[in-house]
């Protein structure tokens, strides 16, 4: 997941050239289907080969890229159904996440710490495409894994390409963004008030309208 809240000065290349690559993803200088040349972003970054190629090597075992023979590394582009195969897995541990966050929601500071990311994630307009507002998102989505405590689920979520559907069928989401920032409050009130069931119900909810944008144009590539 998409997280800026290291600085860049103190990340090692590798992480600068992992991070911006996603975040140009959501501004449009990277697209589906896009090449990505080792020696063009050697240019770009800065850098040498080793931490570009490690970088790739990252982005393609978190599936947003293909490592293909002859090609090189090229963004990966979804089908609508691997989009909607995606969204469904995520909604599903997602759900996990908010009923195992409840266990720990009385440990100091795990409260206020959600209701900040909330009050982060309504400053922002619900259909704003910005990655800024991803890293919003994806910092909301951590809380709630790290307060999960759940080593498998931890290991599970990075592989899953939730930014390639983001940027790939934004038009087609939009649908869920006038209940975006209810579902987060939804969830919120949910792991505070300590209530597993409607936790889970919840995180699920959220990206049971997310699908329902993705269904609706199912029929449509």
């Amino acid at each position: 997941m998409l997280d800026s809240r290291v600085s860049p000065r103190l990340e090692s290349p590798r992480d600068v050239v992992f991070r911006d690559i996603i975040r140009g993803l959501y501004e449009g200088r990277f697209a589906p289907g896009q090449r990505l040349v080792e020696g063009d972003l050697t240019t770009l970054y800065g850098v040498s080969r080793g931490p570009v190629r490690e970088a790739l090597s990252r982005l393609a075992a978190e599936g947003i890229i293909e490592l293909r023979p002859q090609r090189g590394a090229v963004v990966r582009r979804l089908s609508r159904g691997e989009a909607i195969d995606i969204m469904r897995v995520v909604g599903s541990l997602m759900g996990l996440a908010a009923r195992l966050a409840v266990r720990r929601i009385d440990e100091p500071g795990m409260a206020a710490r959600l209701q900040v990311l909330l009050a982060d994630l309504e400053s922002f307009d619900p259909s704003n495409p910005a990655p800024d507002y991803a890293i919003a998102r994806d910092r909301f989505y951590g809380a709630l894994i790290d307060l999960a405590a759940n080593a498998e689920l931890r290991r599970r979520m990075p592989a899953v390409q939730v930014h390639l559907v983001r940027v790939q069928f934004r038009a087609d989401m939009s649908h869920a963004d006038a209940t975006r920032h209810a579902d987060y409050r939804a969830i919120v009130a949910a792991v505070i008030g300590r209530d597993p069931n409607a936790a889970e119900a919840a995180a699920r909810g959220h990206f049971d309208n997310v699908l329902i944008s993705l269904d609706r144009n199912s029929g449509v590539e």
